[in-house]
């Protein structure tokens, strides 16, 4: 019965036909349930395949094998990104050397002020968008009166060496700005001003008068009390902590290397894990000190640094390599040709003043002395800054204008004359055994010191020789524009003498004595632009910065005012009245604002920067800069 049920499925139709289809198929379905063969029946395979369908499997299997490797590397660029990883070193060349380390002293020398920036916290601090944010302060309010700032302190910061950072501290450094005894430049910022300790994380600064603009004078870098406090005023210069310092910044001194001669040429920063804010992802900065930028750009070449900062317009091409990145950076500087009149009493003729200044071509004292990198300015006040004055009368250059009125005091003569009146002059006083021995020596000086391409000289009535002398720091650009300028005035008839000082000495030799005539050098005005630190009279005396020795009580009396106006658009109208007078007075000549490149090894990642107030802000964003990268998962988007 039941065979004859099985035998009937297999009968076929009168026409022969089957009547199950797929009869095999079905067999060895009934005998085996499972749809794909195991691996001990997959072995078997190539025993039934001939070479030709060996061939087509395995290029199947190899486009599937290269699909899901690149399937799988798209899904891990898609959903993984690189980010920078704690490491790593820089290293840049510096003209210059490091004195003094020290908040209260740095803005004397570039060098101290570039390591101090990175050493030191501050109440307020410009981040990378130049915008005034908190540092050490957490917070402030400011009375009705606008005269008193209270300020919140952050309980969470920490010196390097571990020691909490309170408002002592802040008291104390602001005190010692203070104390005549010290010599801070910076006192005449906070002259007046009372600092009170309200408790531990609390302090008051009040003023005599309102200004506006107090909160930027409060970016200057705050002192230990602990370390610093039982030093007698006068002996803070002196201490060992100007180069080993304790700050409370991003980085802290780990140490330094001196040659035979005990100056330093190597200072190292290590990352300072005291640090309250997100620590950098560098682990150490290398500074090396060179004597001249030729020295800087040959170790730049030879990869023994990584980055060299301000690199020299007429040295750009020698480090043009596809391994660096520059960087242009513009800041609120200008140069200028400051006047002495106590120095060389002839520069207090207004004459000769405006005669010089008409003299002078600025547009191609920016096109050869600086390639074109910088631009024209007239005044202290640079473009994009509160105060600029685009409809201040200017002086135009007009060298007729300045002939004339040199004409006026000193006669025209010819080189030959300029000759006889100079040797005349060294002769005078020697004894007559010796005037023959002498004369020889003395034209062969004379003839040394005359410019060949010099067409005349000018004398006054009692034959003295028209002769004045630049003073400047010995860098490739001031040398250079100094050169220029030097032509020009000559061109006008005035004999120029010409000394170029090395930058590490002319704070000492140059700026404390006042040993100049005229004296070719750059201030920066930095975030606020008021001039008071370099135009006030209280200024020229050293440390003051008043370069020009200017006095004009009128000056001092609109400078004053602009300090205490109530809102910046009556402060901004004083400072238009200060550049009327300067123009009028012309203590100085205000040249360009120079455009500054910096060259760094593409290894350092991260790297931002663009208008600063301070060379040193070209570090504001450094705690972002890396050179090593680790892997993470990309953030899935809610």
């Amino acid at each position: 019965m039941l065979g004859s049920k099985f035998f009937a499925k297999f009968k076929t139709s009168d026409k022969g036909a089957p009547l199950v289809h797929n009869l095999d198929q079905k067999l060895m379905r009934q005998v085996h349930r499972v749809l794909w063969p195991s691996w001990a029946q997959l072995k078997y395979l190539p025993r039934f395949l001939n070479h030709k369908e060996k061939k087509i499997i395995s290029l199947l299997l190899f486009l599937v094998l290269i699909s899901v490797l690149t399937w799988s590397a798209a899904w891990l660029i898609n959903n993984r990104i690189a980010v920078p990883a704690a490491g790593g070193e820089y290293n840049e060349a510096i003209i210059g050397a490091p004195k003094t380390i020290n908040p209260l002293f740095s803005v004397l020398n570039e060098v101290d002020a570039d390591l101090t920036a990175l050493i030191y916290s501050s109440l307020f601090r410009y981040n990378k968008e130049q915008k005034l944010t908190p540092d050490l302060a957490a917070s402030y309010t400011l009375s009705p009166d606008k005269k008193t700032y209270t300020l919140k302190l952050r309980r969470d910061a920490r010196w390097s060496d571990g020691e909490p950072f309170t408002a002592s501290d802040v008291v104390f450094t602001f005190e010692t700005i203070q104390n005549p005894e010290v010599g801070s430049p910076l006192a005449a910022s906070f002259a007046g001003v009372a600092v009170d300790k309200q408790d531990d994380y609390t302090v008051s600064f009040t003023l005599k008068e309102p200004f506006v603009s107090f909160l930027n004078a409060l970016t200057v870098g705050i002192l230990p009390e602990h370390l610093w406090g039982g030093l007698s005023p006068t002996g803070i210069k002196l201490a060992k902590l100007n180069l080993q310092p304790i700050g409370a910044g991003p980085w802290a001194f780990n140490k330094l290397i001196k040659d035979d001669q005990g100056n330093i040429q190597t200072y190292v920063l290590r990352r300072n894990e005291n640090y309250y804010a997100k620590k950098p992802y560098l682990k150490t900065i290398t500074f090396k000190f060179f004597g001249d930028y030729a020295q800087a750009v040959e170790a730049l070449r030879g990869q023994s640094v990584t980055a060299l900062s301000f690199v020299p317009h007429n040295l750009k091409e020698k480090i043009a390599s596809k391994n660096l990145n520059l960087y242009q950076l513009w800041m609120p500087e200008y140069t200028a040709l400051f006047f002495n009149q106590n120095e060389q009493p002839l520069l207090k003729d207004s004459d000769l003043r405006l005669a010089l200044t008409q003299a002078l071509n600025k547009k191609i004292i920016v096109r050869d002395g600086l390639n074109d990198e910088g631009e024209v300015v007239d005044s202290p006040f640079i473009k994009g800054l509160p105060g600029y004055y685009p409809d201040l009368k200017k002086i135009n250059y007009n060298l007729d204008e300045a002939h004339k009125l040199l004409d006026k005091k000193w006669t025209r003569i010819p080189p030959e004359e300029y000759f006889k009146i100079r040797q005349e002059e060294k002769m005078k006083g020697l004894a007559s055994s010796t005037i023959k021995e002498m004369k020889e020596k003395i034209a062969v000086a004379i003839r040394a010191e005359m410019n060949t391409e010099q067409l005349f000289y000018r004398k006054d009535k009692n034959n003295k020789i028209l002769t004045l002398t630049i003073t400047t720091a010995d860098t490739p650009e001031y040398v250079k524009v100094a050169e220029i300028i030097a032509r020009m005035w000559q061109t006008a008839g005035i004999k120029i003498d010409f000394q170029a000082v090395p930058s590490r000495q002319i704070s000492k030799d140059v700026f404390k004595n006042r040993t100049y005539q005229i004296l070719l050098y750059g201030e920066i005005m930095g975030s606020d632009p008021d001039p008071y630190a370099f135009w006030h009279s209280s200024q020229v005396d050293y440390p003051g910065l008043n370069l020009a020795i200017y006095v004009n009580r009128a000056a001092d009396k609109i400078l004053e005012d602009a300090r205490g106006a109530s809102s910046d658009t009556d402060r901004i109208k004083f400072y238009k009245k200060f550049q009327d007078l300067l123009m009028a007075d012309l203590p100085a000549v205000f040249l360009y604002t120079p455009a500054y490149t910096w060259a760094i090894n593409k290894d350092i990642k991260g790297v931002e920067v663009g208008y600063v107030f301070s060379p040193a802000e070209r570090y504001n964003d450094l705690g972002n800069w890396y050179t090593k990268t680790t892997w993470r998962w990309k953030q899935n988007k809610q």
